[in-house]
């Protein structure tokens, strides 16, 4: 017997009401459904914060090596200089 696909339910609350039409308009334009657009509109953003890997980055190593450096501005210092973590590798 042959499973359908599970899918897991997000229900989003709007702070505008005029949101969800526009949303909707937005879908229509590119022809898919409204739960696509969301879809597509999350997974963008998370690629952005580097939770997901995005095809544009994996392609193009100056945009990789741009967003890596973003994260560790956003992160900051690690707390243990550079210099010991490859003193210690090369003592392993």
């Amino acid at each position: 017997m042959i499973s359908s696909p599970r899918y897991v339910r997000l229900n989003i609350y709007l702070d505008d009401p005029t949101l969800r039409e526009k949303i909707k308009i937005a879908a229509a334009r590119r022809g898919i459904t409204l739960s696509a657009y969301c879809l597509g509109a999350i997974r963008q953003r998370l690629a952005e914060d580097g939770l997901l890997p995005s095809r544009d980055r994996e392609l193009d190593p100056r945009a990789a090596a741009q967003a890596l450096d973003r994260l560790r501005r956003q992160i900051g210092p690690i707390g243990v200089p550079v210099r010991e973590l490859i003193a210690e590798g090369r003592r392993r």
